[in-house]
């Protein structure tokens, strides 16, 4: 059930080590109108100091809240008026900033966008209104049972390491924030050696070369810390109880790093479990017994850790039944009850996914920064499908045997009851 994709046409991007170590990564994409530009900063939650927790989601915030020359709403209003559409995002490992713009007005956009990060005023007045913001950001995600859940799934499943910490912050830490701690991250991560500029799309050597220009960046950069070895593991339950419809539940374990061998495998593993709408998970809980509108498995990963986890949602009653279910799935697959068929399946339903999630001037924009970021070169997509498909069923029965033992899950729930049982 091999999928024939065409592969030869993919080639590297350019990649260009700028004057202040910046990294510029260049690739056109054909038949796009526009141009998408990723600013990325090797900084992210897991960097962040003692006491200033959430400081690199709020420098995301407030690049957007007025410069030396333009108030927040002129920066609005100076990016809309050219058409662009810009975004910003933080995560565990790293923060971005997105840009899509046609090329006509790309000279415009790199100059408010390089404004946003070397001259933002960080005013006092300005960052008072905005932990305001982001206070009710975090009791948004303590209100949303998905993000309260996972966040404690993170807390307990890798308890110590910095891949803990909340990426928003916590009350005490927004609250405390002074606009001169601001100032001195924001100098200390903008810098050259600390940033990839990845630009995809309707891209020719004029716009790497404004790119190229547009951003003057101090020399240098943090260094990270060496890698953390994930705490041992300490399996066990623990339960939110809250006033809810449904009981929210996630089942973990550590899983691995995005540079681990075995990483394909566990993609392919997650798949088979709960990947789709014909996944063993899918198909047990929901299709055949009907208890869970939604249920999934996935793989997360970093740098240096990962997640293997089973989420799903169901009334107190039905709960109880799931847990059994899926408990039940995890012992087959640890007993080797797979077939070379559905291995097969899962191969190609991964590749798909793998390869139409590439298509798009943003996604491969995406793309090239997080190869970047994570490996330090270009991963091809024919290696990415050769590992898929040299992964065996018995390298699945290992992988299961490893990752799916009940009596070693990190059980979180948020919702009516106070207990939950998951044990083979």
């Amino acid at each position: 059930m091999q999928l024939q994709v065409d592969l030869s046409n993919e080639h590297p991007p350019r990649r260009t080590v700028l004057r202040q170590g910046a990294v510029l990564l260049t690739r056109p994409t054909p038949d796009a109108y526009g141009v998408a530009l990723g600013v990325w900063v090797r900084t992210g939650t897991r960097d962040e100091p003692p006491g200033l927790g959430g400081v690199s989601h709020m420098l995301e915030h407030m690049v957007f809240k007025g410069t030396d020359r333009r108030s927040a709403f002129e920066l609005a209003r100076d990016m809309e008026a050219i058409g662009a559409s810009i975004d910003a995002y933080t995560t565990k490992e790293y923060t971005a900033y997105t840009v899509k713009v046609v090329p006509a007005k790309l000279p415009d956009a790199l100059s408010i966008l390089s404004e946003m990060l070397l001259h933002s005023a960080y005013a006092p007045d300005q960052l008072e209104l905005e932990k305001k913001v982001v206070l009710e950001e975090i009791k948004s995600s303590e209100d949303t049972p998905d993000d309260f859940i996972h966040e404690k799934l993170m807390e307990h499943l890798l308890d110590g390491h910095p891949l803990s910490r909340p990426i928003l912050g916590t009350e005490q830490s927004v609250a405390a924030m002074q606009s001169d701690a601001l100032q001195q991250w924001a100098h200390r991560v903008h810098r050259g050696s600390n940033i990839v500029l990845s630009v995809a799309g309707a891209v020719t050597a004029r716009e790497e070369e404004l790119v190229a220009c547009a951003f003057d960046l101090p020399d240098g950069g943090p260094a990270r810390g060496a890698a953390q070895v994930a705490p041992p593991l300490a399996a066990g339950s623990w339960v939110y109880p809250r006033r809810l419809a449904q009981q929210y539940v996630e089942i973990a374990v550590p899983g691995v790093s995005t540079v681990h061998p075995d990483r394909m495998g566990v993609l392919l593993l997650s798949s088979v479990l709960g990947g789709g709408m014909s996944s063993r998970l899918f198909q047990k809980v929901r299709e055949e017994q009907g208890l869970a509108y939604s249920i999934c498995t996935y793989a997360d990963f970093h740098s240096d850790a990962g997640v293997f986890c089973t989420s799903f949602s169901a009334s107190p009653r039905s709960c109880v039944r799931a847990l059994r279910v899926i408990s039940a799935e995890y012992e087959r697959l640890r007993a080797g009850d797979l077939g070379d068929d559905e291995v097969e399946m899962n191969k190609a339903q991964l590749t798909g996914s793998l390869v139409l999630g590439m298509e798009g001037s943003m996604n491969q924009m995406s793309r090239l920064a997080r190869n970047e970021l994570y490996h330090g070169r270009f991963i091809p997509a024919a290696e990415l499908l050769e590992g898929i498909e040299r992964t065996t069923r018995d390298d699945l029965v290992r992988l299961a045997q490893q990752f799916l033992d009940p009596a070693q899950q990190t059980v979180v729930g948020h919702g009516p009851a106070r207990k939950l049982a998951f044990a083979g």
